[in-house]
């Protein structure tokens, strides 16, 4: 949150916003499409609230080009980048707090279980996520501007004509022309977020396994780029006059007078920061880690019980909707990291393979697309276009509906593909294997 205030302060957002507007134009359907598949790639190779906010300040600066307030327009983008973030993190263990703690969760109870392997586990979600995608893409377009509906208002207003494309592009390029050339201060941020990005990308596909030790620690090593990157912008000044000071005394050119401002400053972080996202965030996290301690989660293991006679795709199936509601009130990484266990023990006991119904878990809680408590990113976006919850709520219905089949898709029919024998009970699954937890 510190970094998208940088970025903002820099106006680096601005000078993107309105080259992607000169390159693709100002149609609401080309610009939805790459600003949502970019996210999703994004989140692909770094944790979804960093992919969602470096998009924000972009979006923002782009609907400001175009002269909307904050309408359906804005709701549209925004939950799309939110959306699009917990949807493209899914694919990867970079991406993916869940399927880091899934993994280790694996390895950890089940020491004689084959090694989860990344091309795996990507080749096994990667389907599903451009299936999910491509549906989100279609019916936020279909549900906040009209798409495939005739003589919608909305869909009229998305549309624009050649004189008027043509005029904006004019105004485009005169204002992109006004920025000047990149200054220091944009290329100190942009470079921090980049630098950023790919360190996390770095850390993350160096993570290892410790088959000791399983607690929250698996999924924090992610922080310590957006850690540094933040203190770096406070220490980095937002031009070189500084400089100066190291001239000979006979230069005629006068030595500053007053300290060059950072990158960041305390001043920006205190007047801009949603500090209502991180309560939530925070709340989130706290509530299913007091249920794991006060055994509440016992509870959870005694209703899936209830369902260990029926077929596997079925009990599949009511792991999946149950992941999914769970992770809409608290954090999906705290959500799997409490279930997860319960889960396992619930496999065992129906004998089906713990890999067929762990995947399911892992995969539906990190899809949460209807509350701000499911994710950083739905939070933050909420907070800063101030996105009624009702929206949120009702524009969530089409994605989950398609996530949990598409999820049932790839764990009941595709995941054969992956693992031949993963509906076969197997031996390493055995009780006397297994290492208690």
């Amino acid at each position: 949150m510190m970094i998208i205030i940088a970025i903002e302060h820099s106006i680096l957002h601005r000078r993107i916003a309105i080259k992607i507007l000169l390159l693709f134009g100002c149609s609401h359907y080309r610009l939805s499409f790459l600003l949502f598949f970019s996210t999703m790639v994004l989140s692909m190779w770094c944790t979804n609230s960093i992919a969602c906010g470096l998009m924000m300040p972009l979006v923002k600066a782009i609907l400001k080009e175009l002269e909307h307030r904050p309408t359906d327009f804005t709701i549209f983008y925004f939950l799309g980048i939110a959306y699009s973030s917990s949807i493209g993190g899914m694919s990867t263990i970079i991406g993916s707090e869940t399927n880091k703690i899934f993994k280790n969760y694996c390895e950890v109870i089940f020491p004689r279980s084959p090694t989860i392997e990344v091309p795996q586990l990507m080749l096994l979600t990667l389907p599903g996520v451009l299936i999910m995608e491509m549906f989100l893409y279609l019916w936020l377009n279909f549900y906040f501007l009209g798409m495939l509906r005739v003589q919608n208002y909305t869909a009229l207003q998305a549309t624009l004509t050649g004189d008027e494309e043509q005029y904006i592009s004019i105004l485009l390029k005169t204002k992109y022309q006004q920025l000047g050339k990149i200054k220091f201060h944009e290329g100190v941020v942009g470079t921090t977020v980049i630098l950023t990005a790919l360190f996390q990308a770095i850390i993350s596909s160096t993570y290892t396994n410790d088959r000791k030790h399983l607690n929250m620690l698996v999924v924090l090593n992610s922080s310590a780029p957006s850690l540094i990157s933040a203190l770096l912008l406070f220490i980095m000044p937002v031009n070189l006059n500084c400089l100066k000071f190291f001239k000979n005394k006979g230069n005629s050119e006068p030595t500053p007078t007053s300290p060059s401002n950072g990158c960041l400053t305390w001043s920006l972080v205190k007047d801009n920061m949603e500090w209502s996202v991180l309560f939530v965030i925070g709340s989130s996290n706290m509530i299913f880690e007091a249920m794991r301690e006060s055994k509440m989660t016992d509870e959870f293991e005694k209703f899936l019980l209830l369902f260990t006679n029926l077929p596997a795709p079925v009990l599949a199936l009511i792991v999946i909707v149950f992941s999914k509601v769970m992770t809409e009130f608290g954090s999906n990484a705290s959500v799997i990291y409490c279930l997860l266990i319960h889960i396992v023990k619930v496999s065992v006991k129906a004998e089906v393979n713990p890999l067929y119904l762990m995947i399911c878990a892992s995969l539906s809680t990190s899809l949460p697309f209807h509350l701000i408590t499911g994710t950083p990113s739905n939070a933050m976006v909420s907070a800063y276009v101030n996105i009624p919850p009702r929206k949120m709520m009702i524009a969530g219905i089409g994605p989950s509906i398609v996530a949990i089949l598409t999820n049932l898709f790839t764990v009941c029919i595709w995941s054969k593909a992956i693992w031949p024998d993963i509906s076969v009970f197997p031996d390493w699954a055995h009780p006397n294997y297994i290492k208690e937890f």
